[in-house]
């Protein structure tokens, strides 16, 4: 695999809870508004299925001939297993190469990924949440020490983890997101990881402890902000209110009476905002900037950290900061805008995205 700086793509609740509404505040002002520039092609399978990683994250399930339907199945038998979320070395390792060459074929496809994968490669990501809520959220040493492309994927006392950068990861996601099924299934994931974070925190706690998991989450969900506004940028005014539709159709779908929080804390959460999205409709929220930034994403760049001088020879990675909403968030997502208003259906669907 290239070094990052050579190899990347040319793309740029309210709920019941007190730190909840801390958590979607930090989110508004926190929040990544990463953005790439677009494009016209997009990775196919035949690419995808000449990449060696996918030969090697596939093993004997490889077949060069395979259709995209079958590629997306596969894809996802070799990196999840039979629970949510716990998986093997074998299965980690082959979401890691995964999305390494996901991220190789985006620089020879203007960013963009073939409709038929964007909805499997997301559903395969959404069951590691939990190592992407660090990747993009507050990483770890361990995290940063296993990011680059040769570190496999590892076991500790906590289960098995994979890494990648999030100069590979985060393309790979913008570029997954323009099917709006594939976002509302990465948003669910994340929220519902950072809804498990947040109840976690045992009563009584103060200090680190207490911030912690929403100055993590603030992180994580201003990136998804970020990841939905590049998006409307990109696709245009007409396109990115259809998207805005089916996400926000896709958040609201199949709710239900949340249980109480003694019962189930994490679905108590993530319900509670549910319905509150549902009863208040999409609204309008503040739009950002559609000025185009460089990112870490141009070629023969390398990232500035957050203390280089303005005049640094590097790439800014957050193009504004946008400021503190005033509208519900799920997993950084802020509600569709005025021209999604009247499109926009209040009443839940009974099937799944």
């Amino acid at each position: 695999m290239p070094d990052p700086a050579s190899s990347a793509p040319r793309r740029s609740r309210f709920v019941p809870v007190a730190a909840v509404v801390t958590c979607v505040v930090l989110a508004g002002c926190a929040g990544a508004w990463f953005l790439f520039d677009s494009g016209d092609e997009r990775v196919g399978c035949n690419s995808l299925l000449e990449n060696e990683r996918i030969h090697s994250a596939l093993g004997d399930a490889y077949d060069s001939d395979m259709s995209c339907t079958r590629l997306g199945a596969e894809i996802k038998k070799a990196t999840t297993g039979i629970q949510p979320g716990q998986h093997s070395l074998r299965q980690a390792q082959a979401m890691k190469d995964v999305i390494l060459a996901v991220h190789d074929e985006l620089g020879t496809a203007d960013g963009r990924v073939d409709r038929q994968l964007s909805l499997p490669l997301a559903r395969s990501l959404a069951d590691y949440a939990a190592d992407t809520e660090t990747i993009l959220g507050i990483g770890n040493a361990d995290y940063v020490r296993r990011a680059v492309p040769d570190e496999p994927a590892w076991e500790d006392e906590h289960g098995v983890h994979m890494s990648v950068g999030n100069v590979w990861l985060l393309p790979v996601v913008r570029a997954v997101s323009e099917d709006p099924a594939a976002y509302v299934t990465l948003s669910k994931a994340a929220t519902r990881q950072a809804a498990a974070g947040l109840t976690a925190v045992k009563p009584g706690t103060t200090g680190p402890g207490l911030a912690l998991p929403s100055t993590r989450n603030a992180r994580l969900l201003g990136t998804w902000s970020g990841v939905a506004a590049d998006v409307r940028r990109d696709v245009g005014k007409e396109a990115a209110a259809k998207w805005d539709r089916a996400v926000f159709e896709g958040l609201t779908k199949n709710t239900v009476e949340p249980p109480s929080y003694a019962q189930d804390p994490v679905n108590h959460l993530v319900t509670s905002w549910q319905r509150e999205l549902l009863t208040r409709g999409p609204t309008t929220t503040p739009r950002p900037s559609r000025s185009k930034a460089p990112s870490w994403s141009t070629p023969g760049r390398r990232p500035c950290p957050w203390t280089a001088p303005s005049a640094s020879p590097c790439v800014r990675t957050l193009s504004r900061r946008p400021s503190t909403p005033r509208t519900a968030h799920w997993a950084g997502w802020t509600e569709p805008t005025a021209e999604a208003r009247a499109g926009a259906s209040t009443r839940p669907e009974t099937d799944d995205i």
